[in-house]
């Protein structure tokens, strides 16, 4: 496997996938074209950010991502039928996965939680990916503590490799 992680957010229309960056940047930020500098604990690591979800960008990856596989992508994903589409640019790519399920999101109402049906979770583990499910309804910073402790620990894991 390449050295290349995907940090997804997936969640409802609303339901915080945007908080979730902001508040991991402190700051409120847009995809862009470049690769940017996340600073944890003092190490600035290079990121690739995409904020709204392709699906609800209207958008496909390939005209989103840059030529480049970038080795860290942070994205949002829409719980929609053919996200599987989305997930399967990265898989393709060879990223490790990391998602943060909101569920239930920030807006989504209380019968809605939990209880999806569009298969896109087994898919996702069956492909080796990490799947945390995290309240959206939520103060988002210990969820976001977590990615930040795991994109740390990927980075830093990598980085002494190349060092040794």
């Amino acid at each position: 496997m390449d050295d290349k992680l995907l940090i997804a957010v997936l969640g409802n229309y609303r339901s915080g996938k945007t908080t979730t960056w902001t508040s991991l940047f402190n700051k409120t930020v847009r995809t862009g074209k470049h690769e940017r500098l996340l600073k944890i604990r003092n190490i600035e690591i290079p990121v690739f950010l995409i904020n709204g979800a392709p699906l609800e960008r209207r958008s496909e990856l390939k005209y989103i991502m840059p030529k480049h596989d970038p080795s860290i992508v942070l994205c949002s994903f829409l719980y929609h039928k053919n996200v599987k589409a989305n997930f399967d640019y990265f898989i393709n790519r060879n990223y490790e996965i990391y998602l943060q399920w909101l569920n239930p999101g920030y807006e989504d109402e209380h019968d809605k939680t939990l209880f999806y049906n569009i298969g896109i979770i087994n898919y996702l583990m069956q492909n080796n990916a990490l799947v945390s499910v995290r309240n959206g309804k939520h103060n988002p910073e210990p969820r976001v503590a977590d990615i930040r402790e795991y994109i740390l620990g990927w980075y830093l894991t990598r980085t002494a490799q190349t060092h040794d």
